[in-house]
């Protein structure tokens, strides 16, 4: 199975694949055109999503490589652009919807945070809890994302970590506690937050940007508030739901079609462009046009 038109997404916030090899291609997260193909699973023009895919034009994919990479056929949508499954319909949107799916049942009125909120997974995170009907606070590097918080994707509350007070704001908007905690970030961030979890509280840890970037590894000292206070610690990663792709692309592509989505940040650019290092936040790089 040959696969053209490799539309590749690069994970800025914690790389999922490690550096590729001198004289090799750089590898991610992508999409591809099928334009010839044995494998009736996979018929000549249908769009696959996988893992690991080349950024090259056209790559060659075995049988025995469809599980490692994980291919999987898309259900292609005139009404919805391919990019979407780069974001909300892709990985990012999978660890979103797979950590609400199989983990969180939310009450009305309960108090979310979502740390690293701006970002790709943490703003989906943000809209499907707020069409949940529960108070949501978010945090962001920049002012200019905390805008992008409370104007496009809709959070109730929103800070920058960076120039405020993590503490303070969230004891002045979480005066009672939080019930739920999205972990994008660990380290210091979580040390924080910890004090402000209620008895019997969540934390869903699904990223450790805070960690990924540190260049002296951040030793916890609040990880006894989840004994002291009887909170319930789950871990997750998307590639242990890809099952769920699925399921994701018939709950969300409705809502995505009738605009209830709230347009997310997207960066698409052509190949080499990503080398400048002028981009930053979830890039999707262009290496042919589907």
């Amino acid at each position: 199975m040959s696969l053209s038109g490799l539309c590749i997404l690069l994970l800025i916030h914690g790389a999922v694949f490690s550096g590729a090899p001198l004289e090799r291609p750089v590898t991610g997260v992508g999409l591809g055109e099928i334009i010839d193909s044995k494998n009736p699973a996979f018929p000549t023009g249908s769009v696959v999503i996988g893992l690991g895919f080349s950024w090259e034009e056209y790559s060659k994919v075995s049988a025995a490589n469809l599980k490692t990479f994980s291919v999987i056929p898309i259900p292609r949508n005139p009404k919805i652009a391919l990019t979407n499954y780069l974001n909300v319909l892709g990985l990012n949107g999978l660890t979103a919807f797979a950590a609400i799916e199989t983990l969180v049942k939310f009450k009305k009125d309960q108090v979310v945070y979502i740390s690293s909120a701006a970002g790709p997974v943490g703003s989906f995170l943000a809209i499907l809890a707020k069409r949940e009907g529960v108070q949501v606070i978010g945090s962001a590097g920049s002012d200019e994302k905390v805008q992008y918080l409370l104007n496009n994707i809709g959070v109730d509350t929103a800070f920058n970590y960076k120039t405020l007070d993590a503490q303070a704001e969230l004891k002045k908007h979480a005066s009672d506690g939080l019930d739920i905690h999205f972990d994008l970030v660990a380290g210091e961030s979580l040390d924080v937050t910890l004090e402000h979890m209620k008895p019997h509280a969540q934390v869903v840890a699904v990223g450790n940007v805070g960690e990924s970037n540190a260049k002296v590894p951040y030793v916890n000292k609040n990880l006894g508030l989840i004994i002291k206070r009887s909170l319930t610690v789950n871990g997750l990663s998307a590639f242990h739901h890809l099952d769920k792709y699925p399921l994701l692309w018939e709950k969300i592509m409705p809502f995505i079609e009738r605009g209830e989505i709230p347009a997310q940040r997207e960066t698409v650019i052509k190949g080499s462009e990503y080398l400048d290092g002028k981009y930053h936040d979830k890039i999707s790089v262009e290496v042919a046009t589907l």
